[in-house]
């Protein structure tokens, strides 16, 4: 009995110290912190319908939810990126504000930022239809080479150069672009921030892919485009998506050769989202159905979708939310990682080109070193840097060299060009009942007489054929001064129309050989000295004489004189350009004595509203009395020079005409296609000296269309003159 006693005594005495040390064991367990889930954010591309993702992360630090990891594909790992960088969601707002998008994703250079010689090359071929010869003859890349981007991401990650891994950013971050020779993903987590971000980027066919070494990067949305799984690898106990809801595709959108392309893409990427949603813990869907993935202007509106989308999540979302003082202790430990501050640069090196050109270019940047940087400022020497037509883009990072800190400017050569032929087309519809075609084409050779040297020849087919050649060459590697020699031949249709009938067709053969003594100011302003000889041989072929058949040989000493600061070659919406020249013909067929002839022309633009511009044109030339000059040195009639009178029904020797208008922003096409359609309307009159006009002040108003096209501009409308002058008509070609 006494041991059946003892043993329950035992038994109790076991369970009261099993029971006080569960007791204690629960109250130390008590007494430690909680620890807290790590959360992962996934943001997914998709345009400018990725800068939902911004209003998204606005949500979150307003009800303090913590961000551990982000990775993103596109534009969702180039807002991630941003963040990780440590800006917040309001500085991510100012960024996208502040950007041109049409000049980021149109790709081209600013036409102001364009060196002398481009801007001619942009006068004269009025599209973006060029060709390079470097490695036989292709097409670029991409639509769109980069520089734009590259300088926003630049601008915005400068501060993190020396940075070895995107885990020491104040928020680990990963990116997602596509290798396209191995077909395969590609994480990025260390190495170069900016060209992470480039790559991520690089939408096929749009952008330009970034090579690094053997690798080919592209947009990874097509492998990857919600990349939830990369954020689970960083070390994401819970995951984020951020999903990015489109419009259903209706069958009638697919049609165009682009539309196909793209839905196809839109297809594989598709695939990969469902992956991606499958690997994700909370899903925040975005609706964004009634956007496009070009609709930047929209950008606030996108924004708010985002906030509003996350609110809608609010319920689940909640559970991870800091209080008060943990939220302030993660800010402070994000912020202390944060990098902003940037070292004065003691030196500019240039890396990817030749050494020579590298060089010079090194001398050219020189006057940024010991000052501090300017973003602005270094932008905008870096796209004029591209104006010049050798680079797809150029970009800056800081540097070390000998314990010094400096700038250190990366370029990219264009592996398709120089040489580069550029294809252009002029359809003239001045007349409905007689409409030309002229096809055109520029090839240009760079550096092959020296540094900055150009060898340009143009080529023309269609109503006119001829040649044109000429050699551009500085006296010295840095000097604005230059010597041109050049010549030209052709053979062109000239007819002279009364009102809408034709009355007269002449042949004109002209052949010029010469050379110029030049300065270039900068890169609106050039001067030119010179002297050429030639020969004309002017015939009338059908219909009645206007001026008699002349033939024999041509001699001129001639000085002009060029400012461009008009913000387009095309339509320009703001700006003037002025040139004026001054000929002394020495000897033509048929003048029987020498004779003077000064010409000049210019333009004014002016925005008066946001869409809305007005512009003033005029030109004029003289022969100051001469008459006897052989053949009529002026004629007038046609589209924007008294377009209700028929083509060059006025002619003489001394005239003026001016050109008052309104312009107005209808449409803004996709980049591929085109820039904008306007609708124009304008009052010209002039006066032609020396003729027998059908009125003593021609003057008449015309009305119509204009779209700037890929393929240069195309104008359609009409125009109502004095005299029963009147007439519809149409170009593709040159407007202004």
């Amino acid at each position: 009995m006494r041991r059946f006693l003892l043993i329950f005594v035992l038994i109790l005495l076991v369970a009261g110290d099993l029971t006080l040390a569960q007791e204690q064991n629960s109250t130390l367990k008590s007494a430690m912190p909680k620890v807290r889930p790590k959360i992962g954010v996934a943001l997914e591309g998709g345009g400018a319908l990725g800068l939902a993702h911004i209003g998204v992360l606005q949500w979150f630090e307003d009800h303090h939810i913590p961000v551990d990891y982000i990775a993103g594909t596109s534009m969702g790992g180039l807002v991630g990126g941003f963040y990780a960088t440590g800006k917040s969601p309001a500085e991510l707002k100012q960024i996208v504000k502040a950007q041109n998008w049409d000049v980021i994703i149109g790709g081209a250079a600013p036409y102001e930022d364009l060196s002398y010689r481009r801007k001619e090359d942009s006068r004269a071929f009025q599209n973006k239809i060029v060709l390079g010869l470097k490695n036989g003859l292709s097409l670029p890349a991409g639509l769109n080479a980069g520089q734009g981007i590259t300088l926003l991401i630049d601008h915005e990650t400068v501060a993190y150069s020396k940075l070895n891994s995107f885990d020491e950013l104040p928020i680990p971050f990963r990116c997602v672009a596509t290798d396209l020779v191995t077909g395969k993903e590609e994480v990025f987590g260390n190495g170069s921030l900016p060209r992470a971000l480039r790559a991520t980027m690089s939408i096929p066919g749009i952008f330009s892919p970034v090579r690094d070494g053997e690798k080919v990067y592209v947009d990874g949305g097509l492998v990857g485009n919600l990349p939830t799984e990369v954020v689970r690898q960083m070390g994401a106990d819970v995951v984020i998506a951020v999903h990015l809801q489109k419009a259903p595709v209706k069958p009638e959108e697919i049609q165009s050769l682009f539309s196909v392309l793209g839905r196809s893409i839109d297809v594989v990427i598709h695939e990969n989202e469902l992956r991606g949603l499958s690997g994700a813990d909370l899903i925040v869907n975005v609706n964004l159905r009634d956007f496009t993935s070009m609709d930047y202007p929209k950008a606030e509106t996108i924004i708010d979708k985002g906030a509003a989308a996350a609110q809608a999540k609010q319920q689940i979302l909640s559970p991870y939310a800091m209080n008060d003082a943990e939220w302030s202790e993660y800010l402070q430990a994000r912020l202390a990682r944060r990098q902003t501050d940037l070292p004065v640069p003691q030196f500019v090196k240039v890396e990817g080109t030749d050494p020579s050109t590298a060089k010079h270019m090194e001398e050219f940047l020189a006057p940024l070193a010991g000052k501090p940087i300017d973003n602005v400022k270094l932008g905008k020497l870096l796209t004029r840097l591209t104006g010049f037509g050798k680079f797809d883009w150029a970009g800056y990072q800081i540097a070390n060299r000998d314990g010094q800190s400096g700038l250190l400017i990366a370029v990219h050569e264009k592996n398709y060009a120089p040489p580069y032929l550029q294809l252009g087309f002029e359809v003239d519809g001045s007349e409905s009942g007689d409409v030309s075609f002229t096809q055109a084409a520029r090839l240009t050779v760079q550096d092959k007489a020296g540094y900055r040297s150009e060898w340009r020849t143009d080529l023309l087919f269609g109503n006119t054929y001829g040649i044109a050649s000429e050699l551009y060459k500085p006296l010295t590697a840095t000097s604005h001064w230059f010597i041109a020699p050049r010549g030209s031949a052709s053979d062109a249709n000239f007819k002279i129309y009364r009102m809408n009938d034709p009355v007269a067709e002449y042949r004109l053969g002209r052949a010029t050989i010469g050379v110029d003594f030049g300065y270039g100011f900068n890169r609106f302003t050039e001067v030119r000295a010179g002297y050429e000889v030639g020969d004309l041989d002017a015939k009338l072929r059908l219909g009645t004489p206007k001026f008699a058949s002349v033939s024999g040989r041509t001699g001129d000493f001639r000085f002009s004189l060029l400012t461009d600061h008009a913000d387009d070659p095309i339509i320009p919406r703001r700006g003037y350009r002025f040139d004026a020249s001054f000929r002394y013909v020495d000897t033509s067929p048929g003048a029987t004595e020498n004779f003077p002839v000064m010409d000049m022309r210019f333009g004014y633009f002016q925005p008066v509203s946001k869409p809305g511009s007005i512009f003033f044109t005029g030109e004029g030339g003289s022969t100051f009395g001469f008459a006897h000059t052989g053949i009529p040195q002026y004629f007038l009639g046609g589209p924007g020079r008294l377009s209700a009178y028929g083509t060059n029904e006025l002619l003489g020797n001394q005239y003026y005409t001016f050109r008052a208008g309104y312009l107005h922003d209808l449409f803004t096409l996709p980049p591929f296609v085109g820039k904008k359609i306007y609708a124009t309307a304008s009052f010209e009159f002039g006066k032609m000296y020396g003729f027998p006009n059908q009125s003593a002040f021609p003057a008449d108003v015309a009305a119509g269309v204009v779209a700037q096209t890929a393929l240069g501009p195309i104008f359609l409308g009409g125009s109502l003159g004095d005299s029963g002058h009147q007439k519809w008509f149409f170009q593709l070609g040159h407007v202004f």
